[in-house]
């Protein structure tokens, strides 16, 4: 049950390069990885205790003056996406920037974090006829106990998980008047990996019976990481990954739950050792010289197993998609101190949504670093009558907690 509380708006303004874009770099072009992405904002929130460092009103200066000079560096993040979905017209508009007050302690609202309160601690793009939404919104709350929770929604198709931890290390930094900037390259990529003029992807707009999700927070505590290590390790993968770990797992017992809650007599009783098998060798294949080389001449991509996060490129209605996302290694935790400390707690908050069952439906696994950096955090996308079943999964509850409370 969602936490009962109120957020208050007490500011919002739009956030400018400090400095406007030079005319050479008025047009930033996308990459291939980009265009195939949706056009969705990812939400990341940032959790701080009250270390008694800097009062609101001193953190709110330093936060919108350090974005104001990052954005200067990162001007794509400025603009706008074009019409043609291909490009970024690096126009200086800015990005949104909310305050909130919100009447509760941030140590009450973290004992049992749900989806649907965390996400009154983000921004989201407004639909309107104004044009096309900001790639950046943030949104700082203020919490009664002198906590803080910064939301960061970024456009998935403007920046992925890697860019987006370079401009908040560059803002962090920044802000603690630290010389350690970076200086992004955002013509390289695209050089590479050109967009395709007559790309497409199939349109949602198809009939079909909506299917609830559900959402849960996993947590793999440091200590159970090596004896589940342990127990997927193999002759052919004699020392797994601790990502490689944990998606075996969550993908067997999410198979586990899907069978079990359409009554079939599929085998889910797969080896953890050959699940890794299976993910290590698809990685290999996947980003093998060969494939590669296809992408980065514009050919035959749809002839590779190539499912970038949120495109469907497999065009199959018999399958049953597993996508996962890892971000563990991006260390999100050390790139996002402002000046008053690394956040306690960063997660990415997904909502309660429906799902077109007319049409592929992939299942989300996200994975990230505890805070700790030892230990992984899983966001897990189900339909909400396999929930159920995964959930209460004892193979899987031998090695993972289903939200814990956050200790602050």
């Amino acid at each position: 049950m969602a936490m009962e509380f109120i957020v208050e708006k007490i500011h919002e303004e739009i956030i400018k390069p400090s400095s406007p874009t030079p005319l050479h770099l008025k047009t930033s072009t996308l990459s291939l990885f980009d265009q195939v992405q949706p056009i969705a904002h990812v939400p990341l929130l940032f959790c701080y205790p009250n270390n008694g460092i800097a009062e609101g009103e001193s953190r709110s200066h330093l936060l919108k003056k350090s974005l104001s000079e990052t954005l200067t560096r990162f001007y794509p993040f400025a603009g706008r996406l074009s019409s043609s979905l291909s490009s970024m017209e690096c126009n200086d508009e800015g990005v949104d920037y909310v305050e909130t007050r919100v009447n509760c302690r941030l140590q009450d609202m973290l004992k049992e974090p749900d989806c649907e309160s965390l996400a009154k601690l983000l921004g989201f793009p407004q639909m309107a006829a104004t044009g096309p939404s900001p790639v950046i919104i943030v949104k700082v709350n203020f919490f009664e106990c002198g906590g803080m929770a910064i939301g960061i929604s970024f456009l998935h198709k403007v920046a992925d998980v890697s860019t987006i931890k370079l401009f908040i290390k560059t803002w962090a930094a920044m802000a603690r008047g630290s010389s350690d900037h970076a200086v992004p390259d955002f013509t390289t990529i695209p050089s590479l990996f050109p967009t395709i003029s007559d790309f497409s992807v199939r349109s949602d707009d198809v009939p079909g019976q909506l299917r609830e999700v559900a959402f849960r927070r996993l947590v793999f505590d440091a200590s159970k990481i090596p004896m589940l290590k342990a127990q997927v390790a193999s002759r052919d993968v004699p020392q797994p990954t601790r990502v490689e770990a944990v998606v075996a797992l969550l993908w067997k017992c999410a198979r586990a739950a899907a069978t079990t809650n359409r009554a079939q007599t599929l085998d889910c009783e797969t080896e953890l050792q050959s699940l890794v098998k299976q993910l290590r060798d698809g990685m290999r294949d996947q980003f093998s010289e060969s494939s590669m080389r296809k992408l980065q001449g514009n050919g035959a991509v749809f002839e590779i197993l190539f499912i970038p996060s949120g495109s469907l490129l497999i065009q199959r209605d018999d399958l049953d998609l597993y996508m996962c996302s890892s971000w563990c290694g991006f260390e999100l935790y050390e790139s996002a101190d402002f000046g008053w400390g690394k956040p306690r707690w960063v997660t990415v908050c997904i909502g309660r949504k429906k799902y077109n069952t007319s049409k592929p439906i992939p299942i989300n696994f996200i994975l990230m670093d505890s805070s700790d950096g030892k230990g992984i955090e899983a966001r897990v996308e189900l339909f909400e009558d396999e929930m159920v079943f995964f959930e209460s999964n004892q193979e899987l509850l031998a090695f993972a907690s289903v939200n814990p409370c956050v200790k602050l």
